[in-house]
């Protein structure tokens, strides 16, 4: 198991049981690598931002990821690379595109997470 922190959001990972994660390739396990890496390097509200779009919950319970509804997941879309990441705030998902660089990766989660866009989409 490893535990990697998002200021003060963790995920774990189990190597035999994904937790608040799911892969289903090996190219996507890298891309969820390099995903880490970004988020590793957002500010603190950059971060809360990127959590309210990903579940449309602002702040995480007392007993962290393991106190939501629900596990969070990331899932690999076939859309254009161009796309920006969506997501299903009901079912905690957060869906990418296969991004052909981690470059490319960090700009489009830059885009989302700035507040005035990664709080808004959806709302009227």
């Amino acid at each position: 198991m490893w535990t990697w922190g998002l200021g003060c959001y963790y995920f774990e990972y189990y190597e035999d049981e994904p937790r608040f994660m799911r892969f289903d390739s090996y190219q996507f396990k890298v891309c969820f690598l390099s995903f880490l890496q970004i988020v590793g390097c957002m500010s603190a509200e950059q971060r809360k931002v990127l959590l309210f779009f990903w579940t449309s919950i602002k702040y995480l319970p007392v007993e962290g990821f393991g106190g939501l509804a629900s596990r969070l997941y990331i899932y690999k879309t076939r859309e254009s690379n161009d796309r920006l990441p969506s997501s299903h705030t009901c079912f905690f998902r957060l869906c990418f595109p296969p991004y052909p660089s981690m470059d490319v990766m960090q700009d489009r989660l830059h885009i989302i997470t700035q507040e005035h866009v990664g709080c808004s989409f959806g709302t009227w």
